[in-house]
């Protein structure tokens, strides 16, 4: 999986991209928060001793778009305190909420997704998986991070703020000769 910081890029990278003027800190630190907050449920593994197959166990209910759609919800009625439209909350929060699940489902090792529920419990991969990376073991995190943090910048730190100067740049100029 994508490490938990690498999540919380998305919307920011988004809102260097779309965002005029540059989205209000509040929303932008929210929709972060949101982004990541799908792996709290690699807690419930060793706190309640679940099955790796649970749809309570990592990678299951909190990686579905439904409960991303639920986040976004309560972003639009909290959307006072993030200073933007009620519908600007939710398209932003839902949004960076379910690129969590999209993008563990890209990945090349780990379990599958549960992506649909509580439409369906099957998880799934997506079928193009670019993204290069594997689990973390606690034991093991001081020999693996280095490695993980460096393929995660090249794959997907960079290519993201790459393409949202590259899009707000172009939006610039096309605003400069319209």
């Amino acid at each position: 999986m994508p490490l938990s910081t690498t999540h919380a890029l998305v919307p920011v990278a988004a809102a260097i991209a779309v965002s005029r003027p540059l989205a209000h800190w509040r929303l932008v630190a929210f929709a972060a928060v949101a982004a990541m907050a799908p792996d709290l449920d690699a807690l419930a593994n060793p706190m309640f001793g679940l099955q790796a197959d649970s749809i309570y166990s990592h990678r299951g209910f909190t990686h579905s778009l439904f409960i991303a759609m639920g986040a976004g919800i309560l972003a639009a009625i909290i959307h006072r305190r993030l200073r933007v439209r009620p519908l600007t909350a939710a398209a932003v929060v839902g949004g960076a909420m379910a690129s969590h699940g999209l993008m563990d489902m890209m990945m090349d090792t780990g379990s599958p997704v549960a992506i649909l529920w509580p439409l369906s419990a099957t998880r799934l991969y997506a079928d193009w998986r670019p993204i290069h990376g594997g689990e973390l073991e606690l034991s093991h995190w001081a020999t693996q991070l280095p490695p993980r943090l460096e393929t995660e910048f090249w794959q997907l730190v960079l290519p993201m703020l790459a393409a949202a100067i590259v899009i707000r740049g172009f939006r610039a100029l096309i605003k400069r000769f319209a």
